[in-house]
């Protein structure tokens, strides 16, 4: 639970968001762990105020993205490919896509989103850059295949990095913030909060278009704004039968 709320908490920072609340309670998290005194109704009370906190985390990145970029809209985003050379972002942080989308602009150099960087797709800012294409691939444990088929350098933002297995496409990941993997290329961030991205965008130019995945489209961007928009839609679909089941779904092993 830490370890998510750290990685969001970031993504937040970032954006010039941040809450000391949530701060302290990971410390006090984490002095917890090396306290052997602590029995299970104590553990237990712990880990119930690990989830009242990751909640806040959520709440705080939220309000960091939305407040940004906009609150996210329900949209189409494509599953196909172009012919063009192409960078492949993972992760969660807005900001690193926002300077890579500046940054290759006028390139001829497509970027795709890859995983958890899907639901960027739904926030109105970045609607405006024509050579953000689509989404490339599935869930995240499928990169070792799928960044074989892509070609392309991959941006990591957030380290959900799955051992590659040859070194050619060890040599095609760059890595940024918090994630790291050996071999890879890291690109850390200037004094003014700038990353440079140019290695990515001349490595994409020298290199193959990505191979196509699959076609169509798939529609997202289901985010609380517009889902209250449409509560009473909703709640009358539930009362009429029309809708008979709702399931929830968390976290980030299939889109």
């Amino acid at each position: 639970g830490l370890k998510g709320m750290a990685a969001y908490t970031e993504h937040a920072a970032n954006l010039g968001k941040e809450n000391l609340e949530i701060y302290s309670f990971v410390y006090e998290a984490l002095a917890a762990t090396l306290d052997d005194s602590l029995t299970a109704d104590a553990l237990v009370a712990l880990t119930l105020r690990t989830g009242e906190f990751g909640v806040k985390a959520m709440a705080l990145l939220d309000e960091a993205n939305t407040s940004r970029f906009g609150n996210p809209e329900i949209t189409q985003v494509s599953l196909g490919v172009r012919g063009n050379p192409a960078i492949l972002i993972s992760g969660h942080d807005l900001t690193d896509l926002e300077q890579l989308l500046q940054q290759t602009e006028g390139t001829g150099v497509d970027v795709y989103t890859h995983s958890e960087m899907l639901p960027a797709h739904y926030y109105p800012a970045f609607k405006k850059y024509s050579h953000f294409v689509g989404n490339y691939g599935n869930a995240w444990w499928q990169q070792v295949t799928e960044f074989e088929s892509f070609q392309g350098p991959i941006l990591f933002t957030t380290n959900c990095i799955v051992p590659p297995k040859s070194e050619a496409v060890r040599a095609r990941i760059f890595t940024t913030g918090s994630s790291g993997f050996p071999g890879c290329t890291h690109i850390v961030v200037d004094a003014n909060g700038v990353k440079d991205f140019s290695a990515i965008i001349a490595m994409a130019k020298t290199l193959p278009a990505p191979q196509e995945l699959e076609t169509g489209s798939i529609v997202g961007g289901f985010a609380h704004q517009q889902v209250l928009a449409r509560a009473d839609t909703v709640v009358a679909a539930v009362k009429s039968g029309a809708i008979k089941k709702i399931v929830v779904m968390a976290g980030c092993d299939r889109r």
